[in-house]
């Protein structure tokens, strides 16, 4: 079986997997002379109505903003899930209703081959842009019990405000159950948890699917 390459103007590498990654940017050239306000990457700035600058213009999915709740502040995070739930609450506007977003945490996940990862709320390289006083802590636990069939490592982060324990973000990364995993964290992270209050979090427990201390516990307790 003849070994995939890839072929560059200069050379010809082997290798055992290609990764295409192709980056998403909003398509609102047409409107660059319209006087609508647009972050610098064309994505056009609303409000939690879904409201533009311009009077009776709405905007919502990829070519709009979203507010972020632990950044406060418009960004642009292209996801199905913020685009649907803008699009209602636009098309309900439109209607005559007076609905709001209640903000996104930007939470989203990723299967490739037999890992899979999720992440939610603020990465570390955030907090430091942000100039927050903050602590981070990474932990390496297993999904579930050893003696039940399926037992993998799983890696948590949680980055948290180092005066307050709030938890600001957290990623998850393991071959099983870390994108559920995630979305506690994403639920955590909307209620404004701290990292004790995470740490005693009434997770569910059986040996197939936990241990009697979930990851997300350990990881809530060793964030001192």
């Amino acid at each position: 079986m003849e070994k995939l390459k890839v072929i560059t103007n200069t050379d010809e590498v082997e290798v055992d997997l290609v990764v295409l990654a192709a980056g998403v940017r909003p398509n609102t050239s047409f409107l660059k002379d319209t006087g609508i306000e647009m972050l610098p990457n064309g994505a056009i700035v609303i409000d939690d109505e879904g409201k533009t600058s311009i009077q009776d213009i709405y905007a919502a999915g990829d070519c709009a903003t979203v507010y972020h709740l632990v950044k406060e502040k418009q960004v642009y995070i292209p996801l199905a899930t913020n685009a649907n739930k803008l699009g209602r609450i636009v098309g309900s506007n439109l209607g005559g209703k007076n609905e709001k977003f209640q903000g996104t945490l930007g939470s989203s996940c990723i299967k490739l081959l037999d890992m899979e990862a999720g992440a939610t709320g603020i990465t570390e390289e955030d907090a430091k842009n942000m100039n927050l006083n903050y602590k981070s802590v990474f932990i390496a636990d297993k999904n579930h019990t050893d003696y039940c069939p399926g037992q993998e490592k799983i890696y948590v982060k949680l980055i948290y405000n180092a005066d307050t324990k709030v938890i600001l973000g957290g990623q998850v990364v393991g071959k099983s159950d870390a994108v559920q995993r995630t979305n506690v964290l994403a639920t955590a992270i909307f209620a404004k948890m701290t990292t004790e209050q995470l740490g005693m979090l009434d997770l569910c427990y059986a040996p197939p699917f936990a241990r009697t201390w979930d990851a997300l516990n350990i990881a809530g307790n060793v964030s001192k």
